[in-house]
């Protein structure tokens, strides 16, 4: 149990969670915003929400006093709102139509603002638009299962399966470290970003990801207050937004593990009990044998036994109960260690390590609880033992 609520503790969450915020941005059906159409190619597209929209605020955003970095990111860690999608990577079998992988719009300044690390090439920036050639950034889970040493980058990824509307291929220019998705410790699952300009307005992606709540994160140089000064940045920038759903990722992580910490508190009171049960059964029971020998005591050391031989007397008889204690109680954890599963984080049910660190405590509290007994059975004197019989 220590050693879970540990791993927890030192868990690699993918990001730095210190002063950084995050919010959800839901655009109301103000004139000029959410129905906005303007000419952007010779075909007539709607301008996308992103760039006449979320890129301003994330630039006034930027500038407001105390704010080290923001960014707009659809699904942050722990949000569970990432939609997954099929993608093939061109110029594999069309078998690939069966790979799966969760997909987010992120803006520039994505990475620097989470903290999260780019393993290889570039994170999107600002300069990705829907004039530029279409970039992706995949996680490090993406890269491992289905670019297994190979290099990913310059490799391109099409979207354009199920009637998507996705008609150009990305091409893969960075590599970002794994973060945590839906649980902390859970299976991280491939993951593929997608420039928030790049979305073409005509695409089913468009409306999934940036027609609706949009999430940002916002990493501050100290304590300010993130609520009030991002309402007032929107009622400048993009006055026809509703704001919501303001949570530090420090809250957001204690939220997402309070469930199994709870768990582990629990379980970890009644083992706490249990050990103090073995210490006061031990030393009863044992201090309850010597007084039923007192008799027998006094009549070894009349006859010559040395209060070391009486102490270890007793010493073997806690010993030994000590020893098949021990036995019973590892067969029925062995055999019962498939049911705490859901309790561990790093922890393998079978941990070998453990298993021995429990056993050797739990050896020494009884030996504790045994030495008292044995103690007060080698300080009897004879002949007060004998008189008394």
């Amino acid at each position: 149990l220590f050693h879970t609520l540990w791993n927890l503790e030192k868990s690699h969450l993918g990001f730095d969670s210190k002063h950084l915020t995050t919010f959800t941005a839901m655009p109301a059906d103000a004139p000029g915003i959410s129905d906005m159409s303007v000419s952007a190619d010779a075909q007539n597209a709607p301008v996308s929400v992103a760039a006449i929209t979320y890129q301003p605020v994330l630039e006034r955003i930027r500038h407001v006093p105390g704010v080290a970095s923001a960014a707009l990111i659809t699904a942050p860690p722990l949000s569970s709102r990432g939609i997954q999608s099929n993608f093939a990577i061109v110029g594999q079998s069309s078998t690939s139509r069966d790979q799966a992988a969760l997909l987010s719009a992120v803006s520039g300044d994505y990475a620097r603002t989470m903290g999260t690390p780019v393993l290889r090439g570039r994170m999107i920036d600002d300069e990705d638009v829907s004039s530029t050639p279409f970039v992706t950034v995949v996680n490090k889970a993406l890269a491992r299962k289905y670019f297994a040493g190979r290099n990913p980058l310059g490799k391109r990824i099409d979207l354009s399966g199920m009637d998507s509307r996705m008609n150009s291929a990305y091409t893969i220019v960075g590599v970002l470290a794994d973060q945590v998705e839906g649980n902390v410790g859970g299976e991280v699952l491939p993951q593929i970003l997608l420039p928030q300009q790049q979305i073409p307005t005509t695409s089913l992606f468009y409306q999934a990801l940036l027609r609706n709540a949009v999430g940002f994160v916002v990493k501050t140089r100290g304590d300010i207050p993130v609520a009030a000064e991002m309402r007032s940045a929107f009622r400048q920038a993009a006055p026809g937004f509703a704001l919501d759903e303001f949570q530090s990722m420090q809250e957001a992580v204690e939220k997402n593990t309070f469930g199994q910490r709870l768990g582990l508190y629990l379980v970890g009171s009644f083992a706490g009990l249990a050990v103090a049960m073995v210490f006061v059964g031990l030393y009863g029971v044992l201090s309850q044998l010597a007084g039923y020998r007192r008799h027998e005591i006094g009549v070894r050391m009349a006859l010559g036994a040395s209060r070391r031989n009486v102490a270890y007397l007793i010493l073997r008889q806690g010993s030994i109960l000590i020893g098949w204690g021990l036995a019973v109680g590892l067969l029925l954890a062995l055999l019962t260690a498939h049911w705490a599963k859901g309790f561990l984080y790093q922890v393998q049910p079978l941990d070998g390590l453990t298993f021995a660190a429990v056993a050797i405590a739990l050896a020494v509290v009884g030996l504790i609880a045994i030495v008292i007994p044995a103690r007060r059975a080698a300080s009897i004197d004879p002949m007060v033992a004998l008189r008394a019989e």
